[in-house]
């Protein structure tokens, strides 16, 4: 188990965190607070530049960004249901539904976090920017640390646009309740993020120059796969090629030969990884916003039966199409049966005492009081990849030290695959789309034509699958109309009221709402 070994986990409050995108006409808002060093005065030595990137991270962890990352993307999908109590999944019927509103908290949440994290990169960036250069160990790393919250920025940006589609781009600053921005369609807030990476891409280092205590900062590889997706969602699919081939070509990343382990501890950061938000178990620190945890292991895993509260479960749709492809290995590492939850949660006293008993009434009525403990499991499966077994799990409930990972090198080479289809390339499209099949057990696939694009979209599913992307694919690809409550006019999710509130008009509710 980790204990205070990641260096860019610790959740820094060294810096403003509120985000003001309108004008509010409260004069108050613009007073200067006595007594806290301000972003003038603050960017003054290295290890404050250091920190001021670091907080730019910190909102990747807060339990609210990664609640609706999974929410979002695998939640709204036929990969899984909301679930928990059900009030819980009541509450998230709405959107489940297509039925949103522009009040409901999911929304405000996943809007302000992210503007959050742009407004403090956007801090990172300027104060640093505006730093001598003999402040720095080099300008090599003064530049690298430019590079990493660009790149920050523009990833809160993706989540922004894949959720709402028109957003405010905010490539600066937000410094006074008076500014005015307006919503920027999607192909502009694409451009944006594409160019903010590409500028940032020659300054970061290679995943292997990063010391071990580096590793989760962004990268040169995380760079180019993040542009080869970005491009893919743009339909630039000759760029979307050409990046991820850069990632490819660099021989950074292979395929882990054991898909199991990449979501174990001992995987965490390693030879498939090249971005995942680090967490480490911080046993004086148990708040929900005051813990640098895993806050998403409490949310998936089984409820009652351990401390879990049984959200996101995989459904059984999910399992078919494991089943239908043969999908063994990834089926397994992916979705946690009921009988493995009783298997892993019971106490083996228990199991002990049951394989003694010559009265088998006595023993099932007994072995069953211990598994009704297990309640509101509406599927039959959770969430694997990120279950913490009992002998791993941390006493403090919102403190697990299991990694959230964000890109693999598999989805680097389905990008790949999907990006040579598209620009009439599909031997190579063939290659890249076996060598991730052939770590699953599974053989090659021959097709070509719409049959080869199937079989890469379903391939991206399976081997993806409750990695936060699903629901979001399905719209990229015009496929959701195969979920049963799809709704073309509420695709995206409403903005939130309080932001369309606050303005002036600038702000304008998505069609539909």
């Amino acid at each position: 188990m980790k204990l205070y070994n990641k260096s860019i986990s610790k959740l820094l409050l060294v810096l403003a965190t509120s985000i003001v995108l309108t004008n509010c006409s409260d004069d108050y808002l613009d007073q200067v607070k006595l007594g806290q060093e301000t972003s003038d005065v603050y960017f003054n030595s290295q290890e404050k530049a250091v920190a001021s990137v670091t907080a730019a991270y910190s909102d990747l962890k807060d339990y609210r960004f990664g609640w609706f990352f999974w929410a979002f993307g695998e939640t709204m999908s036929d990969n899984a249901i909301y679930s928990g109590s059900d009030g819980d999944n009541a509450g998230f019927e709405p959107l489940k539904t297509f039925n949103g509103t522009a009040d409901m908290f999911q929304v405000r949440y996943k809007w302000d976090l992210c503007y959050r994290g742009i407004n403090k990169s956007s801090q990172a960036i300027e104060g640093i920017e505006g730093m001598p250069d003999e402040l720095f160990e080099s300008v090599t790393f003064k530049n690298r640390l430019i590079a990493e919250a660009k790149v920050l920025r523009a990833f809160y940006h993706f989540e922004l646009v894949r959720a709402f589609n028109r957003i405010p781009i905010l490539d600066h600053l937000i410094k006074g309740a008076g500014e005015k921005i307006g919503q920027s369609d999607a192909s502009d807030v694409y451009a944006f993020i594409i160019t903010e990476v590409e500028a940032s891409e020659p300054n970061l280092p290679v995943k292997s120059a990063y010391s071990a205590n580096d590793l989760g900062r962004v990268t040169k590889g995380f760079a180019q796969g993040f542009l080869a997706k970005v491009n893919l969602y743009a339909e630039n699919f000759e760029d979307a090629k050409v990046w991820a081939k850069k990632v490819i070509d660099s021989k950074e990343y292979q395929l882990d030969p054991d898909f199991a382990h990449v979501f174990s501890f001992d995987g965490e950061n390693g030879i498939e990884s090249l971005f995942e938000i680090n967490f480490i178990e911080s046993l004086t620190e148990a708040g929900a916003t005051t813990n640098n945890g895993n806050f998403q292991t409490l949310f998936q895993i089984p409820r009652n039966i351990t401390y879990g509260y049984g959200i996101n479960q995989p459904t059984q749709d999910l399992a078919d199409a494991f089943d239908a492809a043969g999908d063994v290995i990834r089926k397994e590492a992916t979705l946690l049966t009921t009988d493995e939850v009783y298997a892993n949660e019971i106490p083996q006293g228990v199991w002990d005492w049951y394989n003694t008993q010559t009265d088998s009434q006595v023993a099932n009525d007994s072995l069953d009081q211990w598994k009704a403990q297990l309640t509101f499991n509406r599927t039959g499966y959770y969430q694997q990849k990120i279950y913490v077994g009992p002998d791993d799990r941390s006493t403090e409930i919102r403190n697990n030290p299991n990694n959230t990972r964000i890109m693999r090198y598999a989805e680097v080479l389905l990008t790949y695959a999907e990006a040579c289809y598209k620009t009439t390339d599909e031997g190579n499209a063939r290659i890249a789309l076996n060598e991730v099949r052939d770590r699953a057990g599974l053989a090659d696939v021959t097709a070509s034509g719409t049959a080869l694009l199937d079989a890469i979209y379903s391939e991206r599913r399976l081997e993806l699958a409750g990695e936060n992307d699903r629901y979001h694919e399905l719209l990229r690809t015009n496929r959701a109309n195969i979920l049963p409550y799809y709704s073309e006019a509420h695709k995206y999710w409403p903005v939130p009221q309080a932001e369309i509130d606050r303005t002036t008009g600038e702000i304008e509710q998505n069609p539909g709402y």
